[in-house]
């Protein structure tokens, strides 16, 4: 963390240092269980601590920091039944999402999503992965876009920015075998079910989409792989609870962290 994204022009500095320790995050630059040094952060943008501490206080919120004992915002470990739960919740509601999203869907739209598959299709190797992702959050975020119901739109974007935290796994496991292959025929049948109005068969493929991890697949068996191998960069912790992710206790930290932000001021 020893330089700034370039061209970064925020609404705010709690906004953009929000953004910067988000991205590093989600990275791995800043790893699990790892400090948050808020003077640092402070130093890097030239300003005080509050803002740092605005923008910590929103990452504890979404999952992303955890307060120890001492007070400290630590970055979160991932959890291999964490990541199992979001796609669990995700294959339902955007199973639901998607369906009722079928009859808002309009020509416009339905070239974007085909625009945005063949796209997939010319990133389908191994060393556009990143990209291949990217695309892949696109095409979904324009599906959720037509969902009449906002409440539902707002809470799948909130379980997709928690399976954020996820990319480095998600992006080994996509490098196994036939993983791409697999998931760009996924999105060629959501788009025909769209299509053809379909809202049955839709529920089904979008279950069976985010159900990869549920089920065997080449993209599971890459996590498995991933999972089981303590070289690997970030080792996700398989059949361990994670803490401080109920509603509840993200709520006492949110208010531990606030207190201790006005008390600052």
């Amino acid at each position: 963390m020893k330089d700034l994204p370039p061209n970064n022009i925020p609404k705010t500095l709690s906004q953009s240092i929000y953004n910067y320790l988000k991205e590093s995050i989600i990275n791995n630059t800043l790893k699990a269980n790892q400090k948050i040094k808020d003077k640092e952060i402070a130093k890097l943008f030239d300003v005080s601590t509050t803002p740092v501490r605005e923008a910590v206080l929103k990452l504890g919120a979404e999952g992303f920091v955890m307060i120890n004992s001492h007070r400290e915002a630590l970055v979160r470990e991932a959890f291999y039944e964490e990541l199992t739960e979001i796609f669990q919740v995700l294959s339902l509601l955007d199973s639901v999402g998607a369906s009722s999203a079928i009859d808002c869907i309009g020509p416009e739209t339905m070239e974007e999503l085909e625009n945005l598959a063949e796209e997939l299709e010319s990133s389908c190797h191994d060393n556009s992965i990143e990209k291949f992702m990217a695309i892949n959050q696109d095409f979904h975020k324009k599906i959720w876009e037509c969902i009449p119901n906002r409440f539902l739109e707002s809470t799948l974007q909130f379980i997709n920015n928690q399976m954020l935290r996820y990319n480095c796994a998600r992006l080994y496991a996509f490098k196994k075998p036939g993983a791409l292959k697999r998931s760009l025929e996924e999105h060629k049948d959501i788009i025909e079910a769209i299509r053809n109005k379909d809202k049955k068969r839709l529920k089904k493929l979008i279950v069976k989409h985010w159900g990869s991890l549920l089920q065997p697949s080449p993209f599971k068996e890459g996590l498995e792989e991933y999972l089981s191998n303590d070289r690997k960069e970030v080792k996700i912790e398989k059949g361990k609870k994670p803490k401080g992710t109920n509603k509840r206790s993200i709520a006492r930290q949110g208010y531990s962290m606030e207190k201790e932000l006005n008390e600052r001021r």
